[in-house]
């Protein structure tokens, strides 16, 4: 019972002194944040980041606001996820995941980076190698979506153009015209798929908008 006491003792003191340690190194500011490591950044913009980390410079590790630090950072255009780890006496390592473009959605006069899920990026994300949709009007964020889902899960890049306007999304693709219903993008996608060994060199625009039927048209008859 008296080593166990002994033992408690001990424990207790170790704390305290950890604690009067902790603290005088504190007062005497050798826990201040004077350094941060990035890690994984990617194309996030390394002036916002700068700017966020600004304000916590100088203050105590062991008063951080990790919370508003996440926040802030979160909230720059493109970061996905952060996680921050301490390594003390004056270091935070911030691991960092950034969303990455996966085409880019050409307005009249701009062009528009986007995530697999059809969130923005910034515009200095694009770049040639991105395929692109061309957005023709102000056609519903859910017709964007259904051409972005097509042209990504059926690997329709750099082998089709694509437009979307606010009533059809048009696949051309070896010079044929292919319209598809915006609501069943996929579905009548796959049926091009099956009839298209079966179109003629006559055959200039097909129209699958309509349910279980393909309409032909020639360029004669457009």
């Amino acid at each position: 019972m008296r080593k166990g006491l002994r033992l408690t003792s001990i424990l207790l003191v170790f704390t305290l002194l950890l604690i009067l340690g902790a603290r005088w190194l504190e007062r005497e500011g050798h826990l201040n944040l004077a350094m941060v490591r990035i890690d994984n950044s990617g194309l996030v913009d390394s002036v916002r980041i700068a700017e966020i980390l600004k304000p916590f410079f100088g203050s105590s590790l062991l008063k951080l606001e990790m919370d508003s630090l996440k926040s802030g950072l979160l909230a720059i255009d493109g970061v996905d996820s952060i996680f921050i780890r301490i390594r003390y006496p004056d270091t935070i390592i911030i691991s960092m995941t950034a969303r990455e473009p996966a085409a880019v959605l050409a307005y009249s006069g701009r062009s528009i980076p986007v995530t697999v899920s059809g969130d923005h990026l910034p515009a200095e994300w694009g770049n040639d190698r991105l395929p692109v949709i061309n957005i023709v009007g102000d056609p519903e964020t859910e017709t964007i979506s259904s051409a972005l889902n097509l042209l990504i899960k059926r690997e329709l890049n750099g082998s089709v153009l694509i437009q979307v306007s606010s009533r059809e999304i048009v696949v051309t693709e070896n010079g044929i015209r292919i319209i598809l219903d915006p609501s069943r993008a996929a579905e009548t996608w796959l049926r091009w798929r099956s009839i298209s060994t079966m179109i003629t060199d006559r055959t200039d625009e097909v129209d699958l908008r309509y349910r279980d039927q393909a309409v032909l048209r020639s360029t004669e008859e457009t």
